[in-house]
């Protein structure tokens, strides 16, 4: 019960503050890119945006 109160403490100040709780050691942007940039690059090969190298 006392956790779940913590939460929503937290949660309730989170709300009133308008911010987020983000822990500023961390890139999240750059985690994205690294995540998604794949699977972005492999949609636009398949959809002949970006050719796709000759095999030698």
């Amino acid at each position: 019960m006392a956790l779940a109160h913590k939460m929503l403490k937290t949660i309730y100040a989170m709300i009133r503050s308008g911010s987020h709780d983000q822990n500023k050691t961390v890139d999240y942007e750059a985690l994205s890119v690294a995540r998604n940039a794949p699977r972005c690059m492999e949609m636009l090969r398949k959809h002949g945006f970006i050719e796709t190298p000759a095999a030698v």
